[in-house]
């Protein structure tokens, strides 16, 4: 029971009457906090100070200034003096105490109490022992909520070092930062990574320890994944992961996979947030090789000359190139959703295939070796191709095949086309070496003949008197004439002259010659470069004979680099001289310096006993003459050789006689 005033109550007899039910009489000074002074220092007083301490006390908005007692060694008024409180034997003096304004009586006694009434000042509340129980199970309230607290701390204690201990276990960098961008925590893991102790981070700015910025990332035009997340997790809870690109302390570039979540407060409030991160470059950099692999083989399937078919075990097509589109007329799309292997291959061939890559007597086990055979075009027609294949396993275990199919119309026409050419070739050296043959033996057989025809003129003159024996005489000069013009004609024979002149394309003639040589066998390891003018004017030529010159020399140097290095042709117009300029290079050892002055020479050759005749170059060059230009050649000290043909525009026929034997000259 209470009862407030700014001044003394009046007194009644029930209010004076001592005994009278409990009242709290309190002054002006109510609202404020409570300095107390305890009238009686008995067990009760000494129970109590021993239990107010400092922290409850605050928490009661309280403040004890002293303790009366007439007797001096009532306990209260020992432990009073041990705590440096005031004390006395007089309750009067109590009230000259400042701010004093709540007087807890715990004697029992009512002429104490009564004579509290009388004395204290108006602004001076009083209690008296029966309310004090009050005063003392609101302290008993204190004491169990304060060790329920006490309690629920150390069980918060507990459960943070327990998660602390989880969060150190962890792999990933972990921090917890509050809503002021200050770290609450982070793991172990994040101080060895950073290189921090716990005293280094705590409560310090994220964006420092973490960047080591001096401002927030935002104000730095940096992205803040911590804010953008949170401002994320106002309309949805969900965690947010995204890949970093980071500078590594060695320059080098990095990557991490950052994941931001909230924590929540018992009022479904973010108060927190928390990231975790970990480097994951690695994975990164291995994931792109992954792709950049995945690209390069991609293109390269579809980017290949030759059809690459992928199918699994029932022939359903799972890949179809480029490739394979020109070659068979279907479209990639129309075999891979609605088509078969069996619409170009035929499916008796394919299984047959299959059981020989299945066993070890064509080949390698899993492998066919190229096969000739066919398949069929969209638009009926049958193509010959070759084909090589290989099963696919994953783990030991088939999940299908892949073929590639080598378009062979072009290859067999060009090889028809080489085997006539060669033929010719063949052809010309015979006719060219016969003709030569024909020229040393028309050579020897002129001057006899020369002689019985001067011979039989003189004897005709000293028979003119003699007609019987003139008209025999006649008939040896007939005849000698007749051996005459036909050692003309053999000489005729032997002589090389230009065939039929056309006008023709020097690149478009090159050209040709490649087209008709560079699928053999020989060439297929040899890269071929070629170098021409666009704007050259077109020669005037034999272009038959010249073709026999390039493919000559293409061939030779192919030979000299046993099927592997670089061709190149070189083409030019020289305006000033109204001359061609031609280059053949290649890559081989080079021409012997024994062998250099002996190249053109008939029948000398570099080859092995019936790989040559030794009548090429001789018969090329003898061509190049007969159109009014010349062929050289150059071997650079690193190796290879140059052939260099210097033709004029339009060829000036030249008449070249050169007997076969040596030191046959015609008289």
């Amino acid at each position: 029971m209470e009862h407030t005033s700014s001044q003394p109550p009046a007194k009644s007899k029930s209010e004076n009457i001592p005994g009278e039910s409990l009242q709290l009489i309190r002054g002006k000074q109510a609202g404020k906090q409570l300095n107390v002074a305890f009238v009686g220092a008995g067990k009760a007083c000494y129970n109590l100070l021993q239990t107010l301490d400092e922290a409850r006390l605050s928490r009661l908005n309280m403040n004890i200034l002293g303790v009366a007692d007439t007797n001096p060694n009532a306990p209260g008024i020992i432990y009073a003096k041990k705590i440096n409180l005031f004390a006395t034997s007089d309750f009067k003096e109590l009230y000259a105490l400042e701010g004093l304004n709540f007087i807890i009586e715990l004697t029992g006694s009512e002429r104490v109490r009564e004579e509290i009434f009388k004395t204290m000042p108006p602004e001076i509340s009083i209690v008296d022992n029966r309310g004090a129980r009050l005063l003392w199970d609101l302290v008993q309230l204190e004491i169990e909520r304060t060790e329920a607290e006490k309690r629920r701390e150390e069980y918060q204690e507990r459960q943070k070092k327990y998660t602390q201990i989880v969060m150190d276990s962890l792999p990933y960098r972990v921090m917890v930062v509050n809503m002021d961008m200050t770290i609450e925590t982070v793991n172990q893991t994040f101080l060895k990574e950073f290189g921090f102790d716990y005293k280094d981070v705590l409560g310090k700015y994220c964006y420092k320890i973490r960047y080591g910025l001096d401002k927030p990332c935002g104000e730095t035009g940096n992205t803040c994944y911590l804010l953008d997340s949170y401002r994320e997790k106002k309309d949805r809870d969900e965690h947010v992961s995204t890949i970093k690109e980071v500078q590594k302390e060695n320059g080098k570039e990095g990557y991490e996979v950052i994941t931001i979540g909230p924590i929540y407060n018992e009022k479904g409030e973010i108060i927190q947030l928390i990231e975790a991160s970990r480097d994951v470059t690695h994975r990164i950099k291995l994931e792109r090789e992954v792709r950049k692999s995945n690209t390069f083989f991609r293109n390269v399937i579809q980017n290949s000359v030759d059809g690459i078919v992928v199918v699994d075990l029932k022939g359903n097509v799972l890949i179809f190139n480029d490739g394979m589109e020109k070659l068979t007329g279907y479209y990639s799309q129309e075999i891979i959703k609605s088509g078969h292997l069996s619409n170009f291959y035929d499916i008796d061939v394919a299984k047959k295939n299959m059981k020989k890559m299945r066993s070890d007597e064509y080949g390698p086990v899993g492998k066919l070796n190229p096969t000739s055979m066919t398949i069929t075009a969209k638009d009926g027609e049958e193509i010959p191709v070759t084909l090589s294949a290989s099963i696919i396993k994953i783990a030991g275990k088939e999940i299908g095949s892949v073929g590639v199919f080598t378009d062979m119309r072009e290859i067999l026409k060009m090889r028809k086309d080489l085997e006539d050419a060669h033929f010719q070739l063949v052809e010309s050296e015979k006719i060219a070496s016969v003709g030569r043959m024909a020229a040393g033996i028309a050579h020897e057989i002129n001057n006899p003949l020369s002689s019985v025809l001067i011979y039989s003129e003189l004897l005709k003159e000293t028979l003119k008197e003699n007609p019987d024996n003139l008209s025999d005489l006649q008939v040896v000069i007939d005849q000698t004439l007749r051996c005459k013009q036909i050692v003309s004609e053999l000489l005729e024979f032997s002589r090389h002259s230009i065939g039929k002149a056309s006008s023709f394309s020097l690149e478009y003639l090159i050209t040709r010659c490649l087209n008709l040589l560079i699928n053999q066998s020989i060439f297929h390891d040899i890269q071929v470069k070629t170098d021409m003018d666009s704007d050259m004017p077109e020669m005037v030529g034999d272009m038959g004979q010249l073709e026999q010159v390039f493919t000559n020399l293409f061939i030779n140097a192919a030979h000299a680099m046993e099927g592997k290095g670089r061709l190149e042709i070189m083409a030019n117009y020289e305006s000033s001289q109204s001359r061609f300029i031609i280059k053949v290079s290649d890559t081989g050892p080079g021409i012997p310096v024994e062998a250099r002055k002996k190249i053109f020479d008939m029948f000398f050759t570099t080859k092995a006993v019936g790989k040559g005749t030794g009548l090429g170059l001789s018969i090329s060059q003898n061509i190049i003459k007969l159109h009014g230009g010349n062929i050289s050649f150059e071997c650079p000290p690193e190796g290879g050789t140059t052939f260099i043909i210097n033709m004029p525009m339009e060829a000036t026929e030249i008449t070249v006689e050169e007997p076969v034997f040596v030191g046959l000259d015609e008289s």
